[in-house]
């Protein structure tokens, strides 16, 4: 019986530490104090999808933060009954940092193509933690703000060498 218990406190201490070395891997976390840290690897959970399974979907907001730990999933955009095909994600890809810190719904679906696991923060674990560390939010923000500038340089390189006026709704986002 001990051993039994021995064993499951060595999982959930294996785990502890995988999911802190991941947060410490995320550009998103960076900056963020490893007291912080810790209590989001101990606070997230797994989840794991069979394939096919939707691990969200388009118009919904979750709240969550993903993480694939393995497995693969594809990203769909649906219109009018017809689904586009945006990309694949394989291990080691996050996303859905924004649904953390505010309401977003999101604009795709993501689906299990393989039996996939993913590392999962809820917007309510977030928050009780930043709650308690009020400054943790503006070091965050300040990596969004990196991606969307980086983002639009990309946008006007396309837009100038290639002459893709299609790009110019897209412009100017880093004014916002």
């Amino acid at each position: 019986m001990n051993s039994f218990m021995n064993t499951s406190n060595s999982d959930n201490k294996s785990e502890f530490v995988e999911n802190l070395n991941i947060f410490r891997q995320i550009e998103f976390f960076s900056g963020v104090p490893i007291e912080v840290l810790k209590l989001f690897a101990f606070l997230c959970k797994r989840q794991s999808y069979k394939a096919g399974d939707f691990i969200f979907h388009q118009d919904d907001d979750d709240g969550c933060c993903y993480y694939i730990l393995s497995g693969k999933a594809k990203l769909i955009f649906t219109k009018e009954e017809k689904e586009y095909f945006i990309r694949e994600y394989e291990p080691e890809r996050y996303f859905g940092m924004l649904s953390l810190m505010t309401p977003m719904v999101k604009q795709f679906s993501l689906i299990a193509t393989q039996d996939t696991t993913c590392m999962v923060m809820t917007r309510k674990t977030f928050s009780k933690v930043v709650d308690q560390f009020p400054d943790i939010p503006l070091k965050m923000t300040r990596f969004i703000g990196e991606r969307v500038l980086q983002t639009e340089r990309k946008c006007i390189l396309e837009f100038e060498s290639k002459g893709r006026d299609d790009l110019k709704n897209l412009l100017g986002i880093s004014l916002i």
